[in-house]
């Protein structure tokens, strides 16, 4: 896409939003899924039409993530999977079984967490790192991006967890996902929220503004971009998710200065408790 129209809307009316903070050349491991260098993002432009917020000079980002390696990722696999327990509870109430697709699938987590639940459950990841992980569990991930030429026919369900906002054509990526839609299938997708009070109170230090992460939605721009996909929003959440209190203390010490550093005593810093933060939007979508 034209790097310098919006990504959502097709507007042209961009506006300066933040300067790019990226020191350095980038890396497949600045994309982690668990990178920690808060506030440090490309460029990024508001558009005036629908209020997405791109980054437009980092639009073509596919080879960061084919070299992608995060190996903390895979330590914290327990927690990941009653994040996606929970968001197998709320699929559940609209598709009880079926075909599931899961784009951006990391290594498997969620596929592994529908195949227990009885779906048939098949995964896509680009980086060959966390792909050879889901393999190595047996789990049937592919390599690459979605659309892919090995999935075929339609599914119940299609889920993409935090993924759009790291595509520079998240109204075609939302298209393909309707397109492999059964009649009565549903999607989900959850992305952070720009338009969030956590967003707006921490400004440029808001713990979602990460190189990985090019597209900001709100509420009002991802039903834009449902929109134009031809799809329409079922229902909204605010997804919670699942950490140790080790990683919560590790990162909060982030924003506090070294003099007040928080620790965790041994005792509890495997101990996994929910966290909503209400900055991170969830959509159930159908077909319109």
């Amino acid at each position: 896409m034209d790097a310098f129209v919006c990504w959502v809307c097709g507007s042209n009316e961009l506006t300066f939003a933040r300067a790019s903070t990226i020191v350095g050349p980038l890396s497949g491991a600045s994309f982690a899924v668990t990178d920690s260098n808060y506030g440090v993002t490309g460029e990024l432009h508001r558009c005036s039409r629908c209020g997405f917020v791109q980054g437009s000079r980092l639009d073509e980002v596919l080879q960061f993530y084919e070299d992608l390696e995060d190996p903390s990722y895979e330590a914290g696999r327990l927690e990941r999977r009653l994040q996606f327990a929970k968001l197998m509870d709320l699929v559940q109430r609209y598709q009880p079984t079926g075909r599931l697709l899961d784009v951006g699938a990391a290594s498997g987590i969620l596929v592994e967490v529908a195949q227990a639940r009885g779906y048939a459950a098949v995964g896509v990841e680009p980086s060959q790192w966390l792909q050879a992980r889901a393999r190595e569990r047996g789990l049937p991930v592919l390599l690459g991006s979605f659309p892919h030429p090995d999935i075929t026919g339609t599914f119940d369900v299609v889920t993409l967890v935090d993924v759009i906002e790291h595509v520079s054509d998240p109204v075609a990526l939302l298209r393909a996902a309707g397109a492999a839609l059964s009649a009565n299938g549903v999607g989900v997708v959850t992305t952070p929220d720009v338009g969030s009070l956590a967003a707006r109170v921490l400004g440029r230090k808001w713990w979602h503004y990460r190189v990985a992460h090019i597209g900001y939605f709100d509420r009002r721009s991802l039903g834009f971009a449902l929109e134009r996909a031809g799809l329409r929003p079922v229902a909204w959440r605010r997804p919670s998710w699942f950490f140790r209190l080790s990683y919560i203390l590790e990162r909060v010490n982030r924003y506090t200065p070294k003099y007040v550093e928080l620790s965790c005593p041994r005792l509890l810093s495997t101990t996994v408790v929910p966290l909503n933060l209400l900055d991170s939007l969830l959509v159930v979508f159908a077909r319109a």
